[in-house]
This record gives C-alpha cells, structure tokens and sequence, in this order.
C-alpha cells in the first residue's frame, strides 16, 4: 500500500513539473501578454490593461512599442488624476472620477499581433468619453502597419471597403447621423483606424464622428473574402 502511495505522488510530482515546464516554455515565446493593474482613491477610480510587448528578437523595436503605449497611458491617468484632484478641492466631486483602460486582442501569432486599446474617462457629467487605438504590428519585419501595408491601391480596395460600410449604414440609418454615408464616402480609408483577423477587416470610428453617443463605438466588419484579390500580406 505504502508503495502505491508513494508511486501516485512521484506521479502527481511528475505531472506538476511538466505542467511548469510547459508554461514557462509559453511564457517564453508569447510575443504579447496583457499586464492588469487597479488603484483607488477617494477621488478616482483606475483599471488598466495594457498590452507588453515580449519574445520579438527586436529589443528596440519592443520597447519602442511599450513606451508608446505606457506613455499614452500615463498621460491619460494624470490628467483625470489633475482633474478629479482639482475638483474635490473645488468642492465639485459628485462621484468619483474614473480611467478604466483594457485591451482586446484581435489577432495574435509568433508574427502578427493586431489589437485594440480602449481608454474609458469618467470627469464627471452625464456619460464618460471613450477612445481607441489600434495596433497592427508585422514582428517579423518589426513594423507598425498601415491599410496600405496591408492592401494592395492598384485594386481599389477603398471602394470596396466604403461600399460596404455605407450599405450597413443605409440599412440601420436609424442609429446615424443623416450625413454619415456622406462623411465616409469622403473620408480617407487609408487613415482609419483598423483592426483585422483571418476572416474580416474591423474598421473603428470615434464616438459621435457618424452616430450619436447611444449608437456606441461604431466598427464594422468587412469579410476579409471581398478583399482577398487585395490583399498583400499573409495574415498567420
């Protein structure tokens, strides 16, 4: 009996260094990992989650893409922070002020990492602001992304994006600004925000830039299989 039980926990002790082994092997070539922190005062509340940059094999390119991010950060927290603080000195506070920044991962691979970083303020008033920065990022060639990168102009895949993005607005014109089908057709696509995957395109616009504030974020989705003769780089 006694050898039994000794066996089952070489067994379990076995299984438990191969469970580390494999963890700390992915910890080694996960290229991003998101890093969570939460504080609170009387006067502000702050959630982040933020992306970092890991495993690149170009140190400088990574730290490069860290520092923007952090430094973004940073200067959204102080600048509620400033005016959460000068408000309860005013005697101004209702509620608290509050930052609540996080990250969604479109598209992650040893070679391409496509995502989105939300930032959330609260300084008081009827609703908080939110705005968004996405980042499409080829590790291989450690480079930061445009539509262009990404598409081919010779196929005018401009149109094809703008068109689709305008029916999904006709069919659903309720929720946007009478004008907005007119806004994208004269906006410049290349410039937009983006987000993408193997199946779609995602493309973002601010709040009230084409709806109002309780249509929400407005992203569309383009099926990736309209630009497929477009596209110019592999997305794995």
């Amino acid at each position: 009996m006694e050898n039994k039980f000794d066996s089952r926990l070489i067994v379990l002790a076995l299984l438990f260094l191969l469970a580390i082994t494999v963890y700390l092997l992915k910890m080694r070539t996960e290229v991003v990992e998101l890093v969570e922190t939460n504080t609170e005062t009387e006067v502000v509340k702050i959630h982040i989650q933020i992306p970092r940059f890991r495993n690149t094999n170009n140190l400088d390119f990574e730290n490069s893409l860290n520092r923007k991010i952090q430094e973004t950060v940073r200067n959204i927290v102080e600048e509620v922070k400033a005016a959460a603080h000068q408000a309860a000195k005013d005697g101004t506070v209702q509620t608290k002020y509050e930052v609540y920044i996080s990250t969604e991962v479109k598209f992650k691979s040893k070679y391409f990492v496509s995502l989105v970083i939300y930032y959330y303020t609260f300084t008081g008033g009827a609703h908080g602001i939110t705005t968004f920065d996405t980042y499409n990022i080829d590790l291989k060639n450690s480079q930061l992304l445009t539509l262009n990168d990404i598409f081919s102009e010779t196929c005018n895949y401009e149109k094809t994006i703008k068109d689709f993005i305008s029916k999904q607005v006709i069919s659903r014109k309720e929720e946007f600004f009478p004008e907005a089908v007119e806004y994208i057709n004269n906006d410049d696509i290349t410039k937009r925000t983006f987000t993408i995957t193997k199946e779609s395109l995602q493309i973002y616009y601010e709040d009230y830039e084409i709806a109002p504030h309780s249509t929400g974020l407005p992203v569309f989705e383009i099926p990736l299989s309209l630009l497929k003769p477009c596209l110019r780089v592999r997305i794995d």
